[in-house]
């Protein structure tokens, strides 16, 4: 019998320790930015971790961009960039249907590679040399 009260005396305090832990994680308000990045962690994990254990049954989404929208939620969209008074427009209005979903990439004097969502987010001396991304 004595042999069986240590191991059982460890494992009860280990697992009231990990309540411990748990709990200041998920309670106490982050005061150094290394327990907010902690504490945020452990939610995320400790969320997936009950959702596994739920065995709720969740689709996978079809594309990244739904798991984008999906972790943004009901977020507003990003305002649209207002033209300048003269600005002319690069594309016509055929392309504009057609480019809505297109990507272009372009490369900055020093050599850096940059992504846009439209062709009009590229600067004008590097629109010439912008390329369209695939599909």
């Amino acid at each position: 019998m004595h042999r069986l009260i240590k191991p059982i005396f460890w494992s009860f305090l280990f697992l009231v320790m990990l309540l411990v832990i748990d709990q200041f994680l998920v309670q106490v308000p982050p005061v150094h930015p290394a327990h907010a990045a902690a504490s945020n962690f452990y939610r995320d994990f400790r969320s997936r971790l009950i959702n596994l254990v739920s065995n709720e049954k969740q689709t996978a989404p079809k594309s990244i961009e739904a798991v984008i929208e999906k972790q943004q939620g009901t977020r507003e969209t990003m305002p649209q960039k207002i033209k300048k008074p003269g600005q002319e427009q690069t594309r016509s209005a055929s392309n504009l249907q057609a480019g809505k979903s297109q990507r272009y990439l372009y490369s900055d004097g020093k050599g850096e590679l940059h992504f846009t969502d439209s062709l009009d987010e590229v600067p004008d001396k590097y629109r010439g040399q912008a390329q369209p991304m695939g599909q």
